[in-house]
């Protein structure tokens, strides 16, 4: 009974930590993420949405150096990305090279 009761608590709790990670919003306007730098815990997940009247792009460099392209992202367009491990992200727009942020988990 008491291993039942531990097993079912263990599940309860493994099943509640995905229910509170963060959605952080991100704008793009004037050519800019705003904000240009975000906390997140792992698991969070921005939501970067495309407030310009031009295209953008979203690509994230991830702390072992590799990069996750999500593609052009038309005016108004929403692109979620999710950020699971710790460690130090960029984010690039590879339309316009000045548009940077970083994002530390």
């Amino acid at each position: 009974m008491r291993n039942k009761l531990l097993l079912t608590s263990a599940l309860f709790a493994i099943s509640l930590s995905g229910a509170f990670a963060a959605e952080v919003a991100v704008g793009q306007a004037g050519q800019k993420f705003a904000p240009d730098s975000v906390p997140l815990k792992a698991g969070d997940t921005i939501v970067f949405t495309n407030k310009d009247d031009v295209k953008h792009n979203i690509n994230i460099i991830n702390p072992s150096g590799d990069s996750d392209d999500k593609g052009i992202q038309a005016p108004g367009e929403s692109i979620k990305s999710a950020f699971p491990t710790a460690g130090e992200y960029q984010v690039r727009c590879k339309i316009h090279p000045k548009m940077k942020m970083t994002v530390v988990v």
